[in-house]
């Protein structure tokens, strides 16, 4: 399966502040400690991806893969009810940012410390916005098309699937694993899965609409 070893040259630093809970003009930071906290975490992000496109049969909701997956969860069925096939996915920037962030925390350095947290997850976002665009480029060979990423815990997607959903995947080789709780480590992770089909456009993202935090602050 393929292999992404991406790059982060930048972050961007309008999410970096959104995650960081900042105000609209993003005047919460000084420019220095934002600054700072970008350099630090580009130095120790150690982004990797894997992914793979795998058949999906629509009509009951299974993924094909090594094991297969019967996906449960009505949001992510109806996501995917025009895919005849899916790329799974998994990105992280590994540990060492989350590791200076806890640093600078026990330190009393928190806003560093907030800062770089907020850098990391602005990273993971990105690697993923990279794997997915490859994929799209892929898919886009074949005629095809891509609906957009979709996650374990989006909508009623239970997040306890995380676990099988990691293993079709093979996250592990990328050093990704999953706790008991159903939660990603290295925190700094992402999994997903993209729809394939023949559809004509791909749909604009809506993410928000299908969570189910409504009291969510970073609600669109």
């Amino acid at each position: 399966m393929p292999f992404y070893n991406g790059t982060l040259f930048e972050i961007d630093r309008k999410e970096m502040l959104r995650y960081a809970g900042t105000n609209p003009k993003g005047t919460d930071f000084p420019k220095e400690a934002v600054d700072r906290a970008v350099e630090t975490a580009l130095a120790l992000a150690e982004p990797k991806g894997i992914w793979q496109i795998l058949p999906y049969s629509p009509a009951d909701g299974i993924i094909e893969g090594d094991p297969p997956l019967t996906l449960t969860g009505n949001s992510i069925r109806h996501h995917l009810a025009k895919s005849w096939s899916v790329a799974v996915l998994a990105v992280t920037v590994g540990d060492a940012i989350e590791q200076e962030s806890d640093a600078c925390f026990k330190a009393g350095d928190y806003v560093q410390g907030l800062l770089l947290d907020a850098a990391a997850t602005a990273a993971t976002e990105h690697l993923a916005d990279q794997v997915d665009r490859y994929i799209q480029k892929e898919a886009a060979r074949d005629g095809q098309r891509t609906v957009w990423r979709f996650s374990p815990g989006y909508g009623d997607w239970p997040v306890t699937q995380q676990g099988p959903f990691c293993r079709l995947i093979h996250a592990e080789e990328i050093g990704v694993h999953v706790t008991d709780h159903s939660m990603l480590f290295p925190r700094k992770s992402v999994s997903a899965i993209i729809g394939i089909s023949q559809c004509t456009q791909r749909p604009s993202p809506a993410k928000c609409k299908t969570c189910w935090m409504k009291d969510c602050s970073f609600r669109s």
